[in-house]
């Protein structure tokens, strides 16, 4: 872990599960199994950090390490500042990794998700020049969700994480109702897909993309089990 410097102006904070099969892909592992999900999930996370390195822009790690130790080194690595989560449901841990960076002083953050195959460095760095123009930037899923999540500090309205219904199909449309009623500008950016379900994965299978380094390099271990089973 390096030394965070404090006149950073813009970071990307990254929500990390410790990678322990059983506690992470759960809806994925019903499908291929604990392990395997677990070395996948592994995989996304190093397709993101590698995506947050190539952008130059300093990485604050939000994790849910439980005192067990295992939060990998070399993610902790890869971050300026390594941050226990907080807050209770996913909305109020966002709305607490928002309000920790913020409180360093840093002017914009940006939140992304750890299972975004097309996550590049090339789209942090457009999501950061929109921050620059307006107060919310958004990637959407195609579930209704959104991956990345981009705020500033001097239009953080915390209200746009209540009365969300979060892990459904709404999270995208009420999010932005919520930032509607605070009378907050939002560019959204184009869609992309994550992989949450089996239908996701098969999809990726059929499509993978050239970035997804890692991810598709675990894939090809897991379907050489597949068709050994």
């Amino acid at each position: 872990m390096t030394i965070v410097d404090h006149d950073v102006h813009s970071v990307v904070a990254l929500f990390v599960r410790v990678p322990i099969p059983g506690r992470v892909k759960t809806r994925l592992a019903a499908a291929i199994g604990d392990r395997q999900a677990c070395t996948l999930y592994q995989a996304m996370v190093t397709d993101v950090l590698a995506a947050v390195r190539a952008s130059g822009l300093p990485l604050y790690l939000f994790h849910d390490d439980r005192g067990d130790g295992a939060l990998p080194a070399a993610w902790a690595e890869a971050a300026v500042k390594v941050v226990p989560q907080s807050g209770g449901d996913i909305g109020r841990r966002m709305a607490a990794a928002f309000a920790h960076c913020f409180a360093e002083g840093i002017s914009r953050v940006m939140l992304v998700g750890s299972d975004i195959p097309a996550l590049d460095a090339a789209m942090l760095t457009a999501a950061a020049r929109a921050q620059a123009a307006h107060d919310v930037v958004l990637t959407p899923t195609f579930d209704g969700g959104y991956c990345l999540l981009a705020l500033r500090r001097d239009r953080f309205r915390p209200e746009i994480f209540e009365e969300v219904p979060w892990s459904s199909g709404r999270v995208l449309a009420a999010t932005l109702e919520l930032c509607g009623r605070y009378d907050l500008d939002v560019q959204l950016l184009p869609t992309l897909s994550d992989i949450d379900t089996v239908d996701d994965l098969r999809k990726y299978i059929d499509h993978p993309l050239p970035q997804a380094i890692a991810i598709n390099r675990a894939l090809r271990e897991i379907v050489k089990e597949w068709h050994r089973v």
